[in-house]
């Protein structure tokens, strides 16, 4: 539970995010499995499949290039491990660019990073995209450019459900790269029926040993407390235990399998798993290969996260960074993107643009939420360091992780 007593260890403000691997990772295998051709991707994309982890946004070196620093498959990535949009950007403005796909948890990339912030020194990647949260935090460190919104004129296509995010009101250091909705994925064909609220996961008998929670304390505490009819952008330390003492209940009684980043991907579509939270862009995947396998926003709510684009300090390359982040507020390049990430979209016209990228995906709620859909988000409230650290040793103590 929360208390009063410090936290040690750790980086202090800073959580893993999911292990992110779309489209391969959500048929049972991760980068780390693809071998050559995993290899060959990130060759592609612009990092150094060798020293991927160790260089890329954090390296002192580098060509010259502008360089991305970003999740991996995070981006539209052909059967070549091109990337066609980027491509079209460097035909477009004349500037050399690569994806860095060195991201794979914000922990990590966040240890690697601080000390050349630190000293001043700055990063090879002049745009990176870390979660919302870690942003935040970077910009009350100082370490994250504010944005010339003159030199970003697509920046109006913004949506407004991403137009003014308590971790940088006003959008004066970030833009929005791809938003995260949190729900409930079911495999019909194991459960015969439709899982539609947090309680029904976590007490219905004939789910007993076959659900999962996330291992991302925001989207699994978020999810608990709407349920609870607590507000995740406003709550109190009584609240979050009591969301806690829900996830031990359910643990104690059997209730729940395990505690998952998206690995809960394959165990979904083979029927290991009935019923858990996911983010709605991989079941789009899922739901492709498998009909029975469904989304729901809980009864309550759901929660909505993002992964961002930033520009970090001492950017080498500010004024290509912000031609970049402009190029992808083009509705149409957009959604090149969205049609492979699959997550919802934060560019407005993009839906329109989608009926002529890969028009079965222009209707798809999951990517263009409608105005109902949306309401029905909720934020994570911003959290200071030492609460953020407060916050996940007592759900990390709760989970076991």
């Amino acid at each position: 539970m929360v208390n009063d007593m410090g936290a040690t260890g750790g980086t202090p403000g800073v959580t893993p995010r999911r292990a992110f691997r779309r489209r391969d990772f959500l048929h049972g295998v991760g980068l780390a499995g693809l071998g050559v051709a995993g290899a060959g991707l990130l060759a592609a994309c612009g990092a150094d499949p060798a020293a991927s982890g160790a260089g890329g946004a954090a390296s002192t070196g580098g060509d010259g290039s502008l360089v991305w620093a970003n999740w991996p498959l995070s981006i539209d990535t052909d059967d070549n491990g091109r990337i066609p949009s980027l491509e079209q950007f460097s035909k477009k403005t004349g500037i050399k660019a690569s994806y860095v796909a060195e991201i794979n948890s914000n922990d990590e990339w966040f240890a690697k990073i601080r000390p050349l912030l630190e000293s001043g020194q700055g990063l090879t990647a002049s745009v990176v995209s870390p979660t919302d949260w870690l942003a935040q935090r970077m910009i009350e460190l100082g370490w994250a450019e504010k944005l010339d919104r003159n030199k970003i004129p697509n920046a109006g296509n913004l949506l407004p459900a991403f137009a003014d995010p308590a971790f940088d009101p006003g959008r004066t250091h970030t833009m929005a790269w791809q938003g995260w909705i949190c729900g409930i994925a079911v495999n019909t064909e194991v459960t015969g029926r439709d899982v539609r609220t947090v309680d029904e996961l976590l007490t219905a008998p004939d789910l007993k040993g076959k659900t999962a929670l996330l291992s991302e304390m925001r989207d699994t505490v978020g999810l608990l407390l709407l349920s609870m009819g607590a507000d995740p952008g406003k709550f109190t330390d009584d609240q979050f235990n009591a969301a806690l003492e829900k996830i031990d209940k359910a643990l104690k009684s059997g209730q729940l399998r395990k505690f998952t980043g998206n690995d809960y991907a394959p165990d979904l579509a083979k029927g290991n798993l009935a019923a858990c939270f996911a983010w709605a862009g991989d079941v789009v995947q899922l739901s492709k290969d498998n009909p029975k396998i469904k989304f729901f926003i809980p009864e309550s709510g759901s929660t909505l996260g993002e992964d961002i684009m930033m520009i970090p300090a001492h950017a080498r390359d500010p004024e290509g960074a912000h031609k970049l982040i402009d190029y992808y507020y083009d509705p149409m390049v957009a959604a090149q993107a969205a049609a492979y990430i699959n997550a919802f979209c934060p560019v407005r016209g993009a839906q329109e643009a989608m009926t002529k990228v890969e028009p079965d995906l222009a209707e798809n709620k999951l990517i263009f939420p409608d105005a109902a859909m949306m309401a029905m988000m909720h934020r994570f409230m911003p959290l200071s360091a030492d609460q953020n650290q407060k916050y996940q040793d007592a759900f990390d103590r709760t989970t076991g992780l």
